[in-house]
């Protein structure tokens, strides 16, 4: 990645003007209605997709330890998509994340956060004896940890972006990354939580029932903030709305033990706010249990090139769940048969390809090529 570590923050208001005068509100209002339709199992004319390329020194770009201790350089770093998608006008929504890494909730409850230049900033686990006094004490306040930072970015946000009206208006707070009750668990319990499941399982739960009671709260304090529905998500898929549970730490457990263990938790979240699950890796084992949450809307699957996805469509489409930003291209046997209940994430090399692959998108439903001299990718039987 370029890092850009000369661009004058005190001249913020040219990136957000040059933004500004870039957004088109009537495009947002057909891509939302797009997306509405789409993940509603409705027709469309053809599947949401986003389609990223690069935008080299066109907008500013920074590392992640630049963003974390600069909520100006965090805001520019978060506005690179918005420009990607608004130079172009693909399908994706508009929303900008305090993006303070995978242990916001986690360090609520004592884990420190490690800040690296490369990734996004991750959580370590808590002592042993820090442990037993969070299992054995109340919820911690809401802006404990590093919460509190994130929420005063996005306020710093709201305020920063007040005075355009079309910034203001388009581009949403997303919602912090909260992670899933099983993901935190394992941040603030270590690998320990593995081992827990046999040896400790009521510890555990109220482990996960603290968690989920803890971001129930911050989530509608940033609502609060923010002033936006919190029945929404406002980022690239925010047609679907609500919340996205991550739980990528559970494509270690089986499917009988995702459903005893982890599903509740799941469902304590979702039953209130609604919204999605992703998940690295192989998940095929607890996948029917996921689409029977209540509250659950779609899936986001990053790694679909472990999955069969006719097998994950037709599962979905019965639960009438959608799969949203599948990341690999759909065989070309598949793209008459998934028309709907579906999004796309898609990249190109350059903004000229990006334009190609938009025109294609909008002539045939789908933004990925057949393949060459007409030989079809289906799955040899």
């Amino acid at each position: 990645m370029t890092h850009c570590t000369s661009t004058p923050l005190d001249g913020l208001d040219f990136w957000l003007e040059k933004l500004e005068e870039l957004i088109d509100l009537d495009h947002v209002v057909r891509t939302s209605d797009l997306q509405r339709r789409c993940f509603a199992f409705e027709p469309v004319e053809h599947i949401p997709t986003v389609i990223d390329y690069p935008v080299g020194e066109e907008w500013p770009e920074f590392g992640f330890e630049d963003i974390y201790h600069d909520p100006a350089k965090m805001l520019l770093s978060e506005l690179r998509s918005v420009y990607t998608g608004a130079k172009l006008q693909d399908d994706r929504l508009y929303g900008i994340r305090a993006n303070y890494g995978t242990g916001i909730i986690a360090s609520m409850f004592g884990c420190e956060v490690v800040v690296l230049d490369h990734s996004l900033p991750r959580a370590l686990p808590v002592s042993e004896e820090r442990l037993r006094e969070v299992l054995a004490g109340d919820l911690p306040p809401v802006r404990a940890g590093i919460v509190g930072r994130a929420l005063d970015t996005v306020a710093f946000y709201r305020e920063t972006l007040a005075p355009y009206p079309k910034l203001s208006t388009a581009v949403g707070s997303q919602m912090l990354d909260i992670q899933g009750p099983f993901d935190n668990a394992m941040l603030i319990w270590g690998e320990g939580a593995l081992y827990a499941i046999y040896d400790e399982y009521q510890n555990l739960a109220q482990l996960m029932d603290l968690v989920v009671e803890a971001t129930l709260a911050v989530v509608r304090e940033h609502r609060r903030i923010d002033g936006r529905p919190i029945e929404e998500h406002d980022g690239w898929w925010n047609g679907l709305g609500g919340l996205c549970v991550r739980e990528d730490s559970c494509v270690m457990l089986s499917g009988a033990q995702y459903r005893d263990f982890v599903k509740p938790h799941d469902a304590k979240l979702l039953s209130q706010l609604g919204g999605w699950l992703h998940w690295c890796g192989k998940g095929h084992q607890w996948l029917d249990e996921v689409l029977s949450l209540p509250g659950v809307r779609g899936v986001n699957i990053s790694q679909g090139e472990f999955y069969d996805l006719a097998q994950v469509y037709q599962a979905c489409e019965a639960a009438k769940v959608a799969i949203v930003g599948w990341a690999q291209p759909v065989p070309e046997y598949l793209r008459g048969r998934i028309r709907t209940g579906f999004s796309r994430a898609a990249c190109a090399a350059d903004y000229d390809a990006a334009c190609r692959m938009k025109e294609r998108l909008y002539e045939t439903g789908h933004v990925d090529v057949d393949s060459p001299i007409g030989l079809s990718n289906r799955p040899k039987a």
